[in-house]
Protein backbone atom coordinates (compact mmCIF):
# COMPACT_ATOMS: atom_id res chain seq x y z
CA UNK A 1 0.00 0.00 0.00
CA UNK A 2 1.02 3.12 -1.20
CA UNK A 3 0.54 6.91 0.37
CA UNK A 4 1.84 10.21 0.89
CA UNK A 5 3.89 10.55 3.88
CA UNK A 6 4.31 14.63 4.79
CA UNK A 7 7.85 13.98 6.60
CA UNK A 8 9.25 12.43 3.30
CA UNK A 9 7.36 14.82 0.49
CA UNK A 10 6.30 11.71 -1.26
CA UNK A 11 4.14 8.66 -1.72
CA UNK A 12 5.64 5.92 -0.40
CA UNK A 13 5.35 2.35 0.70
CA UNK A 14 3.55 1.80 3.82
CA UNK A 15 5.25 -0.92 5.55
CA UNK A 16 3.38 -2.18 9.03
CA UNK A 17 3.44 -4.93 11.43
CA UNK A 18 -0.11 -6.91 12.75
CA UNK A 19 -1.16 -4.54 15.11
CA UNK A 20 -1.51 -0.49 13.31
CA UNK A 21 -1.10 2.08 15.93
CA UNK A 22 -2.92 5.32 14.74
CA UNK A 23 -3.51 9.17 16.51
CA UNK A 24 -5.74 11.38 15.14
CA UNK A 25 -6.31 14.82 16.43
CA UNK A 26 -9.65 15.78 16.83
CA UNK A 27 -11.65 18.92 18.29
CA UNK A 28 -11.43 21.08 20.32
CA UNK A 29 -14.57 20.91 22.33
CA UNK A 30 -16.02 25.00 22.49
CA UNK A 31 -18.68 24.44 19.89
CA UNK A 32 -20.53 22.42 17.74
CA UNK A 33 -18.05 20.09 14.87
CA UNK A 34 -18.13 21.33 11.14
CA UNK A 35 -17.49 19.50 8.17
CA UNK A 36 -14.18 19.94 7.97
CA UNK A 37 -13.62 18.42 11.47
CA UNK A 38 -16.17 15.18 9.62
CA UNK A 39 -13.37 15.19 7.08
CA UNK A 40 -10.98 14.26 8.69
CA UNK A 41 -12.74 11.90 10.88
CA UNK A 42 -14.27 10.19 8.24
CA UNK A 43 -10.78 9.96 6.35
CA UNK A 44 -8.87 8.26 9.04
CA UNK A 45 -12.06 6.16 10.18
CA UNK A 46 -12.08 4.96 6.48
CA UNK A 47 -8.54 4.09 6.43
CA UNK A 48 -8.90 1.92 9.91
CA UNK A 49 -11.21 -0.16 8.32
CA UNK A 50 -9.26 -0.84 5.19
CA UNK A 51 -6.18 -1.72 7.67
CA UNK A 52 -8.44 -4.08 9.04
CA UNK A 53 -10.03 -5.36 5.96
CA UNK A 54 -6.48 -6.33 4.85
CA UNK A 55 -6.17 -8.15 8.63
CA UNK A 56 -4.54 -5.60 10.74
CA UNK A 57 -5.48 -4.95 14.24
CA UNK A 58 -5.98 -1.31 14.60
CA UNK A 59 -5.36 0.71 17.63
CA UNK A 60 -6.75 3.97 17.12
CA UNK A 61 -6.77 7.09 19.03
CA UNK A 62 -8.77 10.31 18.71
CA UNK A 63 -8.34 12.87 20.75
CA UNK A 64 -10.66 15.76 22.76
CA UNK A 65 -9.27 18.70 23.62
CA UNK A 66 -10.60 20.21 26.65
CA UNK A 67 -7.96 22.69 27.86
CA UNK A 68 -8.08 25.41 25.38
CA UNK A 69 -8.49 29.62 25.37
CA UNK A 70 -11.41 29.33 22.80
CA UNK A 71 -13.25 26.80 25.71
CA UNK A 72 -11.97 29.22 28.45
CA UNK A 73 -13.61 32.38 26.30
CA UNK A 74 -16.90 30.64 25.98
CA UNK A 75 -17.14 29.41 29.43
CA UNK A 76 -16.18 33.05 30.99
CA UNK A 77 -18.92 34.50 28.27
CA UNK A 78 -21.57 32.04 29.17
CA UNK A 79 -20.72 31.68 33.04
CA UNK A 80 -19.91 28.28 32.89
CA UNK A 81 -16.73 26.38 34.06
CA UNK A 82 -14.55 25.30 30.89
CA UNK A 83 -15.25 21.30 31.79
CA UNK A 84 -19.22 22.12 31.48
CA UNK A 85 -18.41 23.43 28.31
CA UNK A 86 -15.79 20.57 27.27
CA UNK A 87 -18.15 18.11 28.22
CA UNK A 88 -21.05 19.63 26.16
CA UNK A 89 -19.51 20.18 22.91
CA UNK A 90 -17.69 16.76 23.42
CA UNK A 91 -21.78 14.72 23.68
CA UNK A 92 -22.10 16.67 21.08
CA UNK A 93 -19.41 15.56 18.52
CA UNK A 94 -20.43 11.93 19.38
CA UNK A 95 -23.75 12.05 18.38
CA UNK A 96 -22.31 13.51 14.89
CA UNK A 97 -19.82 10.53 14.93
CA UNK A 98 -22.61 8.35 15.20
CA UNK A 99 -24.40 9.68 12.34
CA UNK A 100 -21.21 9.71 10.07
CA UNK A 101 -21.01 6.09 11.05
CA UNK A 102 -16.95 6.07 12.80
CA UNK A 103 -16.08 3.19 14.56
CA UNK A 104 -15.36 3.22 18.24
CA UNK A 105 -11.76 4.14 19.05
CA UNK A 106 -10.12 5.11 22.02
CA UNK A 107 -11.10 9.08 22.69
CA UNK A 108 -9.07 10.72 25.63
CA UNK A 109 -9.05 14.28 27.27
CA UNK A 110 -6.20 16.49 27.60
CA UNK A 111 -7.60 16.80 31.53
CA UNK A 112 -7.06 13.17 32.18
CA UNK A 113 -3.55 13.57 31.41
CA UNK A 114 -2.46 16.54 33.61
CA UNK A 115 0.28 14.74 36.06
CA UNK A 116 1.75 12.91 32.73
CA UNK A 117 1.88 16.59 30.69
CA UNK A 118 4.08 17.77 34.00
CA UNK A 119 6.25 14.93 34.22
CA UNK A 120 7.07 15.28 30.65
CA UNK A 121 7.66 19.10 30.35
CA UNK A 122 10.17 18.64 33.78
CA UNK A 123 11.57 16.30 32.01
CA UNK A 124 12.43 18.51 28.91
CA UNK A 125 13.48 21.35 30.87
CA UNK A 126 15.76 18.60 32.56
CA UNK A 127 17.36 17.70 29.25
CA UNK A 128 18.04 21.22 28.02
CA UNK A 129 15.06 21.66 25.93
CA UNK A 130 12.72 23.89 27.83
CA UNK A 131 13.07 26.76 30.00
CA UNK A 132 10.95 28.65 32.90
CA UNK A 133 9.91 32.25 32.77
CA UNK A 134 8.47 34.39 35.91
CA UNK A 135 5.35 35.67 34.61
CA UNK A 136 2.95 37.99 36.98
CA UNK A 137 1.02 35.09 38.43
CA UNK A 138 3.70 32.38 38.17
CA UNK A 139 5.90 30.92 35.73
CA UNK A 140 5.43 30.11 31.68
CA UNK A 141 7.37 27.51 30.44
CA UNK A 142 8.78 27.86 26.67
CA UNK A 143 10.80 24.80 24.32
CA UNK A 144 13.26 26.15 23.23
CA UNK A 145 13.50 25.72 19.49
CA UNK A 146 17.26 26.34 18.61
CA UNK A 147 18.05 23.53 21.06
CA UNK A 148 16.03 21.06 18.60
CA UNK A 149 18.34 20.83 15.27
CA UNK A 150 15.85 19.39 13.02
CA UNK A 151 13.19 21.96 13.93
CA UNK A 152 10.90 22.90 10.66
CA UNK A 153 11.47 19.29 8.94
CA UNK A 154 8.27 18.15 8.75
CA UNK A 155 6.57 21.62 7.90
CA UNK A 156 9.70 22.01 5.82
CA UNK A 157 9.49 25.74 6.46
CA UNK A 158 13.18 27.66 6.45
CA UNK A 159 14.05 29.22 9.60
CA UNK A 160 12.79 32.86 8.66
CA UNK A 161 9.72 31.22 7.53
CA UNK A 162 9.24 30.03 10.80
CA UNK A 163 9.73 33.32 12.24
CA UNK A 164 7.01 34.91 9.76
CA UNK A 165 4.81 32.52 11.67
CA UNK A 166 4.75 32.61 14.92
CA UNK A 167 2.19 34.23 16.65
CA UNK A 168 2.95 34.44 20.20
CA UNK A 169 5.04 37.44 20.27
CA UNK A 170 6.62 37.56 24.00
CA UNK A 171 9.85 39.87 24.83
CA UNK A 172 10.37 36.65 27.46
CA UNK A 173 11.20 34.26 25.03
CA UNK A 174 14.98 33.35 24.09
CA UNK A 175 13.72 32.80 20.19
CA UNK A 176 10.88 34.19 18.28
CA UNK A 177 10.04 30.47 17.25
CA UNK A 178 10.16 29.31 21.05
CA UNK A 179 6.39 27.77 22.11
CA UNK A 180 4.68 27.28 25.28
CA UNK A 181 4.68 24.33 26.78
CA UNK A 182 2.80 25.28 30.41
CA UNK A 183 1.13 28.63 30.87
CA UNK A 184 0.81 30.48 34.03
CA UNK A 185 -2.69 30.98 35.27
CA UNK A 186 -4.64 34.02 33.96
CA UNK A 187 -7.96 36.09 35.41
CA UNK A 188 -9.90 33.83 32.79
CA UNK A 189 -8.01 30.65 33.46
CA UNK A 190 -9.46 30.92 37.23
CA UNK A 191 -12.89 31.93 36.45
CA UNK A 192 -13.38 28.84 34.22
CA UNK A 193 -11.69 26.62 36.77
CA UNK A 194 -9.12 25.52 34.14
CA UNK A 195 -5.97 25.54 36.16
CA UNK A 196 -4.06 22.94 38.03
CA UNK A 197 -1.72 23.09 40.40
CA UNK A 198 2.34 22.47 38.76
CA UNK A 199 6.08 23.21 40.16
CA UNK A 200 5.42 26.56 38.03
CA UNK A 201 2.65 27.22 40.06
CA UNK A 202 -1.16 26.95 38.75
CA UNK A 203 -1.73 27.29 34.92
CA UNK A 204 -2.08 24.64 32.41
CA UNK A 205 -0.57 23.11 29.69
CA UNK A 206 0.03 24.54 26.36
CA UNK A 207 -2.01 22.53 22.81
CA UNK A 208 0.78 21.21 21.93
CA UNK A 209 2.53 19.19 24.97
CA UNK A 210 -1.00 17.95 25.25
CA UNK A 211 -1.38 15.67 21.88
CA UNK A 212 2.29 14.60 22.63
CA UNK A 213 1.87 12.66 26.29
CA UNK A 214 -1.63 11.34 25.33
CA UNK A 215 0.18 10.25 22.02
CA UNK A 216 3.06 8.22 23.75
CA UNK A 217 1.27 7.38 27.16
CA UNK A 218 -1.60 5.29 24.89
CA UNK A 219 0.45 4.23 22.12
CA UNK A 220 4.14 3.97 22.92
CA UNK A 221 6.87 5.78 20.63
CA UNK A 222 7.41 5.16 17.71
CA UNK A 223 3.66 4.74 16.64
CA UNK A 224 3.30 3.86 13.36
CA UNK A 225 0.71 6.61 11.84
CA UNK A 226 0.16 10.14 13.33
CA UNK A 227 -2.61 12.12 11.40
CA UNK A 228 -4.85 15.38 10.65
CA UNK A 229 -6.34 18.24 8.72
CA UNK A 230 -3.14 19.80 6.74
CA UNK A 231 -3.75 22.98 9.00
CA UNK A 232 -2.10 21.10 12.01
CA UNK A 233 1.34 20.42 9.68
CA UNK A 234 2.10 24.07 10.92
CA UNK A 235 2.90 24.65 14.42
CA UNK A 236 0.89 22.07 16.03
CA UNK A 237 2.18 18.48 14.62
CA UNK A 238 6.11 20.23 13.56
CA UNK A 239 5.39 21.15 17.89
CA UNK A 240 4.31 18.00 18.24
CA UNK A 241 7.60 16.20 16.26
CA UNK A 242 9.91 18.52 18.08
CA UNK A 243 8.63 17.62 21.46
CA UNK A 244 8.03 13.70 21.38
CA UNK A 245 11.62 13.18 19.89
CA UNK A 246 13.30 15.25 22.39
CA UNK A 247 11.81 13.58 25.34
CA UNK A 248 12.22 9.91 23.75
CA UNK A 249 15.96 10.48 21.67
CA UNK A 250 13.81 9.02 18.80
CA UNK A 251 11.58 9.75 16.01
CA UNK A 252 8.18 9.51 17.51
CA UNK A 253 6.02 8.55 14.57
CA UNK A 254 6.81 6.59 11.59
CA UNK A 255 4.24 8.20 9.01
CA UNK A 256 2.73 11.60 9.00
CA UNK A 257 -0.64 11.74 6.71
CA UNK A 258 -3.06 14.98 6.28
CA UNK A 259 -5.60 15.17 5.10
CA UNK A 260 -6.92 18.73 3.08
CA UNK A 261 -9.82 21.36 3.50
CA UNK A 262 -12.79 21.70 2.83
CA UNK A 263 -13.92 24.67 1.49
CA UNK A 264 -17.10 26.34 0.90
CA UNK A 265 -17.43 28.25 -2.71
CA UNK A 266 -13.85 27.94 -2.80
CA UNK A 267 -13.46 29.91 0.23
CA UNK A 268 -12.21 28.03 3.24
CA UNK A 269 -14.50 28.09 6.61
CA UNK A 270 -13.89 30.81 9.16
CA UNK A 271 -16.13 32.73 11.38
CA UNK A 272 -15.70 35.74 9.74
CA UNK A 273 -16.67 35.08 6.46
CA UNK A 274 -20.05 33.15 8.06
CA UNK A 275 -19.59 30.34 6.09
CA UNK A 276 -19.48 28.08 8.74
CA UNK A 277 -21.24 24.31 7.82
CA UNK A 278 -21.88 22.13 10.80
CA UNK A 279 -22.15 18.48 10.84
CA UNK A 280 -25.20 18.57 12.57
CA UNK A 281 -27.21 20.76 9.91
CA UNK A 282 -26.24 18.55 7.23
CA UNK A 283 -26.82 15.16 9.02
CA UNK A 284 -30.18 17.27 9.75
CA UNK A 285 -30.72 18.46 6.41
CA UNK A 286 -29.50 15.49 3.72
CA UNK A 287 -28.30 12.39 6.80
CA UNK A 288 -24.72 11.32 7.81
CA UNK A 289 -24.35 8.89 5.20
CA UNK A 290 -24.99 11.36 2.32
CA UNK A 291 -22.21 13.59 3.88
CA UNK A 292 -19.77 10.63 4.47
CA UNK A 293 -20.07 9.79 0.57
CA UNK A 294 -19.98 13.69 -0.29
CA UNK A 295 -16.65 13.76 1.62
CA UNK A 296 -14.81 10.33 0.29
CA UNK A 297 -15.97 11.65 -3.23
CA UNK A 298 -12.59 14.10 -3.11
CA UNK A 299 -8.78 12.63 -3.02
CA UNK A 300 -8.01 13.03 0.27
CA UNK A 301 -5.07 15.57 -0.79
CA UNK A 302 -7.21 17.62 -2.97
CA UNK A 303 -9.16 20.41 -1.45
CA UNK A 304 -13.20 19.33 -1.25
CA UNK A 305 -15.40 22.23 -1.94
CA UNK A 306 -19.07 21.92 -0.20
CA UNK A 307 -22.28 23.02 -2.08
CA UNK A 308 -25.87 21.50 -1.31
CA UNK A 309 -25.88 20.13 -5.03
CA UNK A 310 -23.02 18.28 -4.01
CA UNK A 311 -24.40 16.94 -1.17
CA UNK A 312 -27.68 16.03 -3.15
CA UNK A 313 -25.62 14.32 -5.88
CA UNK A 314 -23.83 12.48 -2.56
CA UNK A 315 -27.09 11.53 -1.56
CA UNK A 316 -28.57 10.03 -4.92
CA UNK A 317 -24.98 8.53 -5.36
CA UNK A 318 -25.45 6.76 -2.05
CA UNK A 319 -28.40 5.93 -2.41
CA UNK A 320 -28.05 3.84 -5.69
CA UNK A 321 -25.46 1.46 -3.85
CA UNK A 322 -27.62 1.07 -1.04
CA UNK A 323 -30.28 -0.04 -2.95
CA UNK A 324 -28.00 -2.37 -5.83
CA UNK A 325 -27.01 -3.86 -2.30
CA UNK A 326 -30.55 -4.46 -1.50
CA UNK A 327 -31.52 -5.60 -5.14
CA UNK A 328 -28.91 -8.23 -5.31
CA UNK A 329 -29.96 -9.51 -1.79
CA UNK A 330 -34.12 -9.49 -2.81
CA UNK A 331 -32.89 -11.73 -5.88
CA UNK A 332 -30.60 -14.30 -3.72
CA UNK A 333 -33.52 -15.13 -1.30
CA UNK A 334 -36.27 -15.55 -4.34
CA UNK A 335 -33.94 -17.65 -5.81
CA UNK A 336 -33.49 -19.46 -2.59
CA UNK A 337 -37.36 -19.36 -2.07
CA UNK A 338 -39.04 -20.41 -5.10
CA UNK A 339 -36.59 -21.61 -7.77
CA UNK A 340 -33.49 -23.16 -5.17
CA UNK A 341 -30.75 -22.42 -7.81
CA UNK A 342 -30.18 -20.85 -10.94
CA UNK A 343 -28.18 -20.99 -14.10
CA UNK A 344 -27.18 -17.67 -15.68
CA UNK A 345 -24.66 -15.10 -16.59
CA UNK A 346 -21.74 -14.31 -14.72
CA UNK A 347 -21.56 -11.29 -12.63
CA UNK A 348 -17.35 -10.42 -12.88
CA UNK A 349 -16.27 -9.36 -8.71
CA UNK A 350 -14.41 -5.54 -9.15
CA UNK A 351 -13.05 -6.42 -5.56
CA UNK A 352 -9.55 -6.14 -7.06
CA UNK A 353 -9.99 -2.61 -8.88
CA UNK A 354 -11.48 -1.72 -5.56
CA UNK A 355 -8.71 -2.36 -3.52
CA UNK A 356 -6.41 -1.06 -6.12
CA UNK A 357 -8.00 2.08 -5.61
CA UNK A 358 -7.07 2.21 -2.00
CA UNK A 359 -3.40 0.21 -2.35
CA UNK A 360 -2.67 3.49 -4.34
CA UNK A 361 -2.67 6.26 -2.21
CA UNK A 362 -6.32 6.16 -0.69
CA UNK A 363 -7.88 7.17 -4.07
CA UNK A 364 -11.50 7.20 -2.33
CA UNK A 365 -12.90 8.34 -6.10
CA UNK A 366 -11.72 6.17 -7.59
CA UNK A 367 -13.13 3.43 -5.33
CA UNK A 368 -16.26 5.06 -5.30
CA UNK A 369 -16.01 4.82 -9.06
CA UNK A 370 -15.20 1.12 -9.01
CA UNK A 371 -18.19 0.32 -7.21
CA UNK A 372 -20.46 1.97 -9.18
CA UNK A 373 -19.25 -0.20 -12.48
CA UNK A 374 -20.37 -2.95 -9.63
CA UNK A 375 -23.60 -1.97 -9.33
CA UNK A 376 -24.25 -1.38 -12.35
CA UNK A 377 -23.03 -4.68 -13.69
CA UNK A 378 -25.43 -6.30 -11.11
CA UNK A 379 -28.18 -4.19 -11.96
CA UNK A 380 -28.12 -5.46 -15.38
CA UNK A 381 -27.86 -8.53 -14.83
CA UNK A 382 -30.00 -9.06 -11.89
CA UNK A 383 -32.38 -11.18 -13.30
CA UNK A 384 -30.09 -13.52 -15.43
CA UNK A 385 -27.14 -14.09 -13.12
CA UNK A 386 -26.77 -17.42 -12.05
CA UNK A 387 -26.96 -17.57 -8.18
CA UNK A 388 -22.98 -18.79 -7.13
CA UNK A 389 -21.84 -15.41 -9.09
CA UNK A 390 -24.81 -13.40 -7.44
CA UNK A 391 -24.01 -14.37 -3.84
CA UNK A 392 -20.76 -13.64 -4.66
CA UNK A 393 -21.19 -10.10 -5.83
CA UNK A 394 -23.66 -9.63 -3.21
CA UNK A 395 -20.91 -10.52 -0.17
CA UNK A 396 -18.00 -8.59 -2.20
CA UNK A 397 -20.14 -5.48 -2.84
CA UNK A 398 -21.12 -5.84 1.17
CA UNK A 399 -17.27 -5.95 2.15
CA UNK A 400 -16.83 -2.90 0.04
CA UNK A 401 -19.59 -1.23 1.52
CA UNK A 402 -18.21 -1.70 4.94
CA UNK A 403 -14.68 -0.56 4.01
CA UNK A 404 -16.01 2.81 2.75
CA UNK A 405 -18.45 3.18 6.04
CA UNK A 406 -21.07 3.25 4.20
CA UNK A 407 -23.36 0.90 6.17
CA UNK A 408 -23.71 -0.22 9.56
CA UNK A 409 -25.37 -3.88 9.78
CA UNK A 410 -27.51 -5.75 7.22
CA UNK A 411 -30.07 -8.17 7.94
CA UNK A 412 -30.08 -10.61 4.96
CA UNK A 413 -34.27 -10.92 3.24
CA UNK A 414 -34.78 -14.60 4.57
CA UNK A 415 -35.84 -17.46 2.68
CA UNK A 416 -39.95 -17.71 3.23
CA UNK A 417 -41.54 -20.26 4.14
CA UNK A 418 -44.46 -22.75 2.31
CA UNK A 419 -47.11 -20.52 4.24
CA UNK A 420 -45.30 -17.30 3.21
CA UNK A 421 -44.55 -18.40 0.11
CA UNK A 422 -48.28 -19.18 -0.91
CA UNK A 423 -49.15 -15.32 0.40
CA UNK A 424 -46.80 -14.35 -1.94
CA UNK A 425 -48.27 -15.96 -4.96
CA UNK A 426 -51.80 -14.91 -3.97
CA UNK A 427 -50.98 -11.68 -3.64
CA UNK A 428 -49.46 -11.70 -7.14
CA UNK A 429 -52.84 -13.19 -8.58
CA UNK A 430 -54.54 -10.57 -6.66
CA UNK A 431 -52.31 -7.40 -8.37
CA UNK A 432 -53.19 -9.14 -11.53
CA UNK A 433 -56.36 -9.15 -11.29
CA UNK A 434 -56.40 -5.65 -9.94
CA UNK A 435 -57.98 -6.31 -6.46
CA UNK A 436 -55.53 -4.20 -4.86
CA UNK A 437 -57.55 -4.31 -1.63
CA UNK A 438 -56.48 -7.78 -1.32
CA UNK A 439 -52.80 -7.21 -2.22
CA UNK A 440 -52.21 -4.07 0.24
CA UNK A 441 -53.87 -6.66 3.42
CA UNK A 442 -51.24 -9.25 2.55
CA UNK A 443 -48.80 -6.71 2.19
CA UNK A 444 -49.43 -5.26 5.28
CA UNK A 445 -49.22 -8.83 6.93
CA UNK A 446 -45.38 -8.93 6.08
CA UNK A 447 -44.93 -5.89 7.01
CA UNK A 448 -46.01 -7.10 10.56
CA UNK A 449 -43.26 -9.56 10.52
CA UNK A 450 -40.70 -7.41 9.52
CA UNK A 451 -40.56 -7.89 6.00
CA UNK A 452 -41.34 -5.13 3.03
CA UNK A 453 -42.70 -6.57 -0.03
CA UNK A 454 -41.55 -5.17 -3.27
CA UNK A 455 -42.92 -5.35 -6.55
CA UNK A 456 -40.36 -5.63 -9.87
CA UNK A 457 -41.39 -6.70 -13.44
CA UNK A 458 -39.82 -9.64 -12.50
CA UNK A 459 -42.59 -10.44 -9.72
CA UNK A 460 -42.67 -9.92 -5.68
CA UNK A 461 -39.52 -9.32 -3.84
CA UNK A 462 -38.86 -8.15 -0.19
CA UNK A 463 -36.28 -7.45 2.16
CA UNK A 464 -35.85 -6.74 5.96
CA UNK A 465 -37.16 -3.32 6.68
CA UNK A 466 -35.65 -2.93 9.53
CA UNK A 467 -31.71 -3.26 8.35
CA UNK A 468 -30.11 -0.30 9.40
CA UNK A 469 -28.45 1.39 6.73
Amino acid sequence: MKIFDTMRKEVVDLELGDEVRIYVCGITAYDHSHIGHARSSVFFDTLRRYLEFRGHRVKMVQNFTDIDDKIINRAVAEGKTALEISSEYIREFLRDAEHLNLKDCIRPKVSDYIPEIISAVEGLIEKGFAYAVEKENGMDVYFHVPAFESYGKLSGLSTEELKKHRIEPDPMKRDPRDFALWKAAKDEDFRARSYFSSPWGYGRPGWHIECSVMSSEILGIPFDIHGGGMDLIFPHHENERAQSYAIHGTEPVRYWIHNNFVTVGGEKMSKSLGNIVRIRDVVEKHGGMALRYLLLSAHYRHPLDYSEERVIEAKRSYEYLLNSLRNADMEIAYIKTFLHDRDGDKILSRMQQFTEALENDFNTPKALSVMHDFASEINSKLFIADLESLERAFEDFLRMMKVMGLIREYTRSPILSDPDKEKILEREKARKERNFDTADIIRDVFKTKGIQLVDTKKGTRWFIFSSSL
